[in-house]
């Protein structure tokens, strides 16, 4: 079967065609007609502002674009690492002899992606799709060995027969996946198996910006002017229409259309130039001028309009107004915003990690990912002092655990050690049954009507010794 891409192969006898693409959620869709997840993915569906809006057109909007990189930025840069929680209830990370993906699940998931190249991906895809999926190549023993991409507009779960799984294509050929074998990534659901394509829900806002962005260039391209008509003082012969419009009333401009002299005097590239009006026509303007229909305050509105959406703040998308940007106020938002906009998203990648990336056996012997936020959290220079200082003084960190959370050589093990506040002593010492530290016995109450022992004073019971 012949297509746009080439020979399409033949469908599997068990194939159904999916519902795929940033679609009205629920309605069936097919590769042919104007209804097919193709024509969708690529135009995208059209707004009341007159212009087609997809995932793909979307991220032409750079509010989108930035949204969605913030976002996906720390996903993709927080360490990764398979961890093991052992019998004594102390936790480390696994090692390859352990796990076949602990040195790799962070750095290199694929022989083709590094670790933030997927994670960025995939994020990418669950913030403009709703979803984002990766599949898992196993070995024989049934151990997770890679992580791999899938295209969101491609992919979608299906339960059939009392059987959930994944639908996909690769290379044109169509695949499915066992259900655990595939992590998915996604937002705000209706059913709870497939996510709602943000874009979808929000393309009237994001077509209104990228309707102001066309307004704005072609605002510039007519040489920063609005539009308008000719007003002729009389009547148009036949011979000053034709003119104006040439021959056959076209609008195109071309060298054999008289009407080109006209229109070439328009555009950016003939700013400032004189203009020449034949047969004494003027130039009215009809439109409004940008300031009058508030082109800048729209701009900043609908930046604004889909930051809410994705829940970022202004000021990280370089777009301070109203908000605060010194001293504590950035620190306190970039923390509310890794709490309220990010651990939601890490929440979402360790549950589908730890329940599908390891056999029953894996998770019987402790393992699991974690997502390390620490170095997003740190504050400044003083508020980490402080805050070592304290978990030192209380035995909850040695002086290398200290180091490593600094990025800094440890001292050896001498810097193991933990300390408690009783004369710092080392923890070990401290549970020993078998120490028992010097206590200072209390001094002995002074009985009413009795003048206080002087300092030289002997008293009777130690004069008895």
């Amino acid at each position: 079967m012949e297509t746009l891409f080439g020979r399409r192969a033949e469908p599997l006898a068990i194939r159904q065609e999916p519902d795929l693409g940033a679609i009205t959620y629920g309605a069936p869709v097919s590769l042919r007609g104007e209804s097919g997840w193709l024509v969708r993915a690529v135009e995208g569906g059209k707004t009341n502002a007159g212009v087609h809006v997809s995932e793909f057109i979307a991220m032409h909007l750079p509010v989108v674009y930035a949204c969605v990189n913030r976002i996906s930025n720390p996903i993709a840069r927080f360490p990764m690492t398979i961890m093991r929680r052992l019998d004594d209830g102390s936790r480390r990370p696994a090692t390859p002899d352990e796990h076949p993906m602990a040195a790799t699940i962070g750095v290199r998931p694929n022989d083709f992606m590094s670790s933030r190249t997927v994670r960025k991906t995939v994020q990418a895809h669950a913030l403009l799709w709703g979803n984002g999926y990766l599949e898992i190549e196993r070995n024989n023993r049934g151990q997770a060995v890679g992580l791999y991409p899938l295209q969101p507009y491609l992919t979608r779960p299906v339960r059939e027969n009392g059987r959930t799984f994944f639908r996909s294509s690769i290379n044109g050929q169509p695949v499915e996946f066992d259900h655990d074998d595939v992590i998915h990534i996604m937002d705000l659901s209706q059913d709870g198996y497939w996510g709602i394509s943000q874009i979808a829900m929000a393309r009237q806002a994001v077509g209104w910006g990228l309707a102001m962005e066309e307004f704005g260039s072609k605002f510039f391209a007519n040489d920063a002017k609005s539009g308008g008509f000719l007003l002729h003082p009389g009547k148009l012969t036949p011979a000053a229409r034709q003119n104006l419009t040439g021959p056959n009333g076209e609008k195109r401009l071309n060298p054999d259309n008289p009407a080109a002299g006209l229109q070439s005097q328009g555009g950016i590239d003939n700013a400032h130039r004189v203009k020449v009006l034949e047969e004494g026509m003027k130039f009215i303007s009809t439109t409004i001028p940008p300031e009058d229909a508030q082109f800048l305050g729209s701009r900043e509105f609908q930046i604004a309009e889909i930051a809410r959406i994705y829940d970022v703040p202004l000021i990280m998308l370089q777009s301070q107004e109203k908000q605060t940007s010194f001293g504590a106020g950035i620190e306190q938002l970039m923390i509310g915003f890794l709490r309220s906009t990010i651990d939601p998203w890490t929440d979402a990648w360790e549950q589908e990690l730890n329940f599908k990336l390891f056999t029953a056996e894996e998770i019987d012997r402790g393992f699991y990912v974690n997502f390390n936020m620490n170095s997003m959290l740190r504050g400044d220079m003083a508020s980490r002092a402080e805050f070592y200082s304290k978990l030192f003084g209380v035995g909850g960190l040695s002086a290398n655990q200290i180091l490593a959370l600094e990025d800094m050589d440890g001292v050896g093990p001498v810097g193991d050690y933990h300390f408690v506040p009783a004369n710092y002593v080392t923890l070990e010492r401290a549970t020993d049954p078998n120490y028992e530290p010097k206590r200072t016995p209390p001094v002995p109450p002074v009985p009413a009507g009795n003048p206080k022992p002087k300092p030289n004073d002997v008293q009777p019971e130690e004069e008895a010794e």
